[in-house]
């Protein structure tokens, strides 16, 4: 009498995995949230709202939707975010840069600041500036972020010349008039190079009364 056969093995289920190959010493950077908001406010910069497209944004960053959708809801969640963002780099940008004073006098504070508007990663960043207000016309939502940037960044100027004059008046004009001079920098086209801009908050600069002076600013 024959041998039973042994019964057949059950089939072996094989999952394909999608590798990637890099090469040796190379490490493969995926793009973390903050690597995506800062090529979204690039985007801005460089083309408007219309280069937030995901699509868009995905080219510029190298990768795939997947990426995106991993940090983000959605085009909204995303909007919201960069808005975050953007508030929140050029207030600390002139909050920082006036921090970096406090030792001094305010009169050497506004100096030191006028110095500072060379820095290309400091405040005065006037693509962004431009592209930014020319999207608040369209859009509520940027509108009102914009509104509260401008509150913020004044009254951090008006903290600096409050040390210099009494009136509040006085203050808030002296604070607005180096602002609005900012803001038009970044509106002409070409936007005003840095090094022009602090050429002419120098002149201002001899505006400034010192310790004991009586300003004009004050009648």
């Amino acid at each position: 009498m024959a041998a039973a056969s042994p019964p057949n093995p059950p089939p072996i289920t094989v999952t394909a995995l999608t590798s990637h190959t890099i090469p040796y010493g190379m490490v493969w950077d995926v793009p973390t949230r903050s690597d995506w908001l800062q090529a979204g406010l690039a985007a801005v910069a460089d083309d408007g709202p219309d280069g937030l497209r995901i699509d868009r944004l995905c080219r510029r960053l190298g990768v795939s939707k997947g990426s995106f959708h991993h940090h983000f809801a959605g085009a909204s969640d995303f909007k919201q975010a960069l808005l975050a963002a953007y508030e929140t780099l050029v207030v600390e940008a002139l909050n920082d840069a006036i921090a970096e004073t406090e030792a001094v006098t305010p009169q050497e504070s506004l100096a030191r600041l006028t110095s500072a508007i060379s820095n290309t990663q400091g405040f005065y960043r006037p693509e962004l500036e431009v592209a930014m207000r020319a999207w608040a016309f369209s859009d509520p939502a940027v509108r009102a972020v914009q509104e509260r940037v401008d509150r913020q960044r004044l009254a951090s100027l008006e903290g600096i010349w409050s040390k210099i004059l009494d009136d509040p008046l006085a203050v808030h004009t002296a604070a607005l008039l180096p602002y609005l001079v900012g803001i038009g920098a970044s509106l002409v086209q070409p936007p005003t190079p840095p090094n022009e801009l602090r050429r002419v908050y120098e002149l201002l600069l001899g505006l400034v009364p010192t310790e004991g002076q009586q300003s004009g600013l004050s009648s």
